[in-house]
């Protein structure tokens, strides 16, 4: 059962790996939505179904150019080297041996996107690998991402080209989660309105019906679940 952030980052890779073999040239992504609306485990999910797809977080702590490069290398499943340009060189040369196209989420990539230097390391890996080798980078964030996705701001904005922002929740989302949780799917345009009329993200509903069946609830109406959604967020929006 998918859900249709899981979807959305799903097509993106398989639209991003088709463009790069038929044009031989590094192409990236960006896709961005509410906190909580379930891309971080959509993303997890797709790395663990594709051994292609690969995944990391860029940190809200302060890191070098040598940890950065660092974590490109452990998503790929290289073991780092003591200095900068070890590294780089090995993401480079392990690529281009194996002759492999790999496809990289990162994920929180505003905070990648505030700091240009690392911007511009991608940029140079892209474009010293020989093809079939190759890296793809799908960008992941929140609303802030959309900010640095202006040509101007840095040359690798440019090759981003597929963009899309995530909703929320969905109705396929909705009748997913009810199906996990093991409810009834009857009902679920009515309660997709609902939601996102309150703004209920992915992942708020998922807590909430996760709560509404530890409690022994067999039947969901919009009151009884307003109850639970309560209890996840605090307060329904």
């Amino acid at each position: 059962m998918k859900t249709h952030v899981q979807k959305a980052i799903e097509k993106t890779v398989q639209t991003l790996f088709q463009f790069y073999h038929e044009r031989k040239e590094p192409l990236h992504g960006a896709v961005w939505g509410e906190w909580m609306s379930g891309k971080t485990k959509a993303a997890l999910k797709i790395k663990k179904a594709d051994p292609t797809v690969k995944y990391m977080k860029f940190p809200e702590r302060r890191i070098t150019d040598s940890q950065f490069v660092a974590q490109v290398a452990l998503a790929i499943g290289l073991p780092p080297k003591r200095s900068f340009l070890e590294t780089l060189d090995l993401i480079k040369d392990a690529i281009n041996y194996k002759k492999l196209t790999f496809t990289i989420i990162i994920d929180e990539s505003q905070r990648l996107f505030e700091k240009k230097r690392f911007l511009s390391i991608l940029k140079d890996i892209t474009e010293e690998l020989e093809y079939p080798g190759g890296l793809i980078f799908i960008f992941l964030g929140d609303r802030n991402l959309t900010k640095f996705l202006y040509n101007d701001y840095h040359s690798l904005v440019k090759r981003i080209i597929v963009r899309k922002q995530v909703s929320p929740i969905d109705r396929d989302t909705v009748e997913t989660l009810l199906k996990k949780h093991g409810y009834s799917t009857k009902g679920s345009e009515t309660l997709t309105k609902l939601l996102k009329k309150e703004g209920i993200t992915t992942g708020e509903l998922d807590i909430a019906l996760h709560l509404a069946r530890k409690k022994s609830v067999e039947e969901l109406n919009g009151e009884t679940l307003r109850v639970f959604l309560e209890a996840a967020v605090g307060g329904v929006r």
